[in-house]
């Protein structure tokens, strides 16, 4: 029996369904928001005259993480199902990208 394991991406300010995850910095503190596209839209609105005025920061800090785009997969789930479709992935390594796009596409 295969696991699936879905992320479901809630709205921290509303609790509707998010799609999107924002990254901001306030001072000395960097925050991290899910919103749906209203509430980004609304965030992103508010934030535009400030970030008009302001001056962006190039380097010198650490860079911030990569947001991800996809959910990401189980990869126990992406073996089993590689296996049970004949391909060759190992064990250990990382699942290679064109099988998790092949699972992905197949509806997993």
């Amino acid at each position: 029996m295969a696991t699936r394991t879905i992320i479901d991406l809630t709205d921290d300010l509303d609790g509707t369904p998010a799609q999107h995850t924002v990254r901001f910095s306030l001072e000395d503190t960097v925050y991290e928001i899910d919103l749906n596209s209203a509430n980004r839209d609304k965030l992103t609105r508010a934030l535009a005259p400030f970030a008009a005025a302001a001056r962006q920061v190039r380097g010198g800090g650490t860079a911030p993480e990569a947001v991800r785009t996809e959910t990401p997969v189980d990869p126990r789930a992406v073996r089993e199902w590689a296996r049970a479709r004949g391909l060759d992935i190992p064990a250990k390594k990382r699942v290679p990208s064109h099988v998790v796009e092949e699972f992905r596409a197949a509806g997993n």
